[in-house]
């Protein structure tokens, strides 16, 4: 009876360690993201279920009113991980904008190439940014610095100035999107791929329009305005009917960030985890399938990578002298 009591002990106690998080320090999870119904939040959700699912840890994605809120909480240590653009990480960092630098903060890769732009209603008669001289714009955003900044950039393609249009105050893309389509504003700054575009195209009147960079934005005009970003082209697709054909914009980086005082090996298993699911979660969320599993590591990063990151992209070969260098400066 003895032996029979001692071995189920023993079954229960081996149980118990193959149920244990596969990282011991890891206990929980959080990760911030922009509000709820932001694409943000949709991505972050699936991080936090992949997350959890593969290590074994509780996670959540923690809603915030925007990055410039959570990231001096994630440069503390009182949040794990986040989403941000990479201007307003890079911003963060060196303290630009920011109350003050936030050193600690560190890269674990990116994950999304993100288009971005202003809309207007269909029949604005607006269609590059020229046309937005003396038009209420939604471009001062107070919860995120990076993006105003980036709004300012957009203008200065056509050579104008906040002080050349009616820049007015946003809650967030969502509420400039509302603003758009009430006719309480002639154009607002979006996420081309927003699935809430959708909806913008069937209410407003004569749908919206993405409106295209001004005469100005030649190559590297936008990274000497803005670090972190990069004229682009978003193109017609079934899925953005709005984009009527080829349209010069703006793109840049969503990285995921941590902090420096996240371990070494917390930080490595972190970056394993989404380096060895992101073939599903691409095929899961749209949005990240902008970025191949072999980009997860950009060498012009404007934080530095964590090391336990690092160690990682170097077994995996996605570490080179570019990257080196970019992290030495």
């Amino acid at each position: 009876m003895k032996g029979l009591k001692a071995t189920a002990a023993a079954l229960a106690l081996l149980t118990a360690i193959s149920a244990a998080p596969a990282n011991a320090e890891l206990r929980s999870i959080t990760i911030g993201t922009n509000p709820a119904g932001s694409t943000f939040f949709l991505i972050g959700g699936g991080l936090a279920k992949m997350f959890q699912e593969k290590l074994g840890v509780r996670t959540t994605a923690q809603p915030q009113g925007g990055s410039s809120i959570y990231l001096p909480f994630i440069n503390n240590g009182e949040m794990t991980l986040g989403l941000s653009s990479s201007m307003d990480a890079g911003l963060a960092y060196t303290g630009e904008g920011f109350p003050a630098e936030n050193a600690n903060l560190r890269s674990i890769g990116r994950i999304w190439v993100l288009p971005y732009a202003f809309i207007a209603s269909g029949d604005s008669g607006i269609t590059r940014m020229e046309d937005l001289k003396g038009k209420r714009v939604m471009g001062n955003m107070p919860t995120n610095v990076a993006l105003t900044l980036l709004n300012k950039a957009m203008l200065e393609t056509a050579g104008l100035k906040p002080q050349d249009v009616v820049f007015a105050n946003s809650g967030g893309l969502l509420d400039g999107i509302n603003a758009v389509v009430e006719g309480r504003a002639d154009a607002a700054p979006v996420a081309v791929t927003m699935p809430d575009l959708i909806e913008a195209n069937s209410s407003a009147s004569g749908g919206i329009v993405v409106i295209a960079n001004g005469a100005l934005a030649g190559e590297g005009f936008y990274e000497q305005l803005v670090p972190g970003t990069r004229v682009g082209i978003t193109k017609p697709t079934s899925t953005r009917p709005f984009v009527k054909q080829d349209t010069g914009i703006v793109n840049y980086d969503t990285l995921l960030v941590t902090s420096a005082s996240l371990s070494d090996e917390d930080a490595y298993t972190l970056t394993k985890a989404l380096y060895d699911n992101w073939e599903q979660l691409t095929k899961d969320y749209p949005p990240l399938r902008s970025v191949a599993q072999s980009e997860l590591a950009p060498a012009d990063s404007t934080v530095p990578y964590h090391p336990g990151a690092i160690r990682f992209f170097k077994e995996v070969g996605l570490w080179s002298s570019a990257h080196e260098a970019a992290q030495t400066r």
